[in-house]
């Protein structure tokens, strides 16, 4: 996927969020245990403002008169009405929106946050890491799951684009789990084969105390997964039950390793 369409899909998931947390900002999250609708706006937002800070260069600072929101670095708090929470939403993803236009994906970024690894024996699919592209991909995946469990806590929950959702499994598993690896964790994933299947697009991953070792191969593995691509992103990111997937061989193995995604996912 180019940088362009990255840039789409983060416009359009925004708005959707945006749209949909008007329904009910005091629903109770089902995917993100003990925050409600507000509290995924909240988070969103500051997410949203510190991107628009990493790709704001040095050189060109935040006019005088720039609205409340666009280049605060936290711009609300959990005091702030829900409306005025809305309001600063829809002027922070605008804002993030123009950044992004304005910047080349290869194009370095300020104090990326992430230290992302790539899965030992696996080349990146995706755009370098500390560059415009790699935070903008980062940004159109947690709008489009944000904006998931906004719609699950208020109703059905649209689909996510398939191929979005196939670069977001490979992102998962080939960027956010390494880079947040503990090969000192010992669990039922550990030195053990998991594969991840969607779509003719294989993943096998072993949990090695010395990282991550990732082919994209059948191949064999102690315990499998498979779905279709925006269902099994969702399972990866812990947002739906192992009932929306295919599971296969020990299911011990499975847990253990969706504990660990979920510790990536920090």
């Amino acid at each position: 996927m180019d940088y362009v369409r990255f840039q789409h899909l983060f416009q359009a998931e925004g708005l959707r969020l945006g749209q949909a947390a008007v329904t009910d900002m005091d629903a109770p999250v089902p995917s993100c245990p003990g925050w409600t609708v507000a509290d995924v706006v909240r988070h969103s937002v500051l997410m949203y403002t510190g991107a628009a800070g990493q790709l704001r260069p040095k050189q060109r600072p935040v006019t005088p008169n720039a609205r409340p929101g666009a280049g605060s670095a936290h711009p609300v708090t959990n005091s702030t009405t829900k409306g005025d929470l809305l309001d600063t939403y829809n002027r922070a993803h605008a804002a993030l929106v123009t950044e992004m236009a304005r910047r080349d994906p290869l194009d370095p970024i300020e104090g990326e946050a992430l230290d992302p690894g790539v899965a030992d024996g696996v080349d990146g699919d995706g755009p370098d890491p500390g560059t415009a592209g790699f935070l903008v991909r980062r940004m159109a995946r947690e709008a489009a799951v944000h904006r998931a469990d906004i719609e699950m806590a208020v109703g059905t929950p649209g689909p996510l684009d398939a191929q979005q959702a196939l670069d977001g499994i490979d992102e998962v598993l080939g960027v956010l789990l390494p880079a947040h690896y503990d090969g000192g964790t010992r669990d039922g994933a550990s030195g053990r084969t998991i594969g991840v299947h969607s779509n003719r697009h294989h993943w096998r991953l072993t949990m090695q105390r010395s990282g991550v070792t990732m082919s994209r191969d059948r191949g064999f593995a102690d315990a499998a997964v498979s779905g279709e691509p925006a269902e099994l992103l969702l399972y990866l990111w812990g947002r739906r039950p192992g009932t929306v997937v295919s599971q296969t061989g020990d299911r011990s193995v499975l847990t253990a390793f969706r504990r660990r995604l979920a510790a990536s996912m920090v």
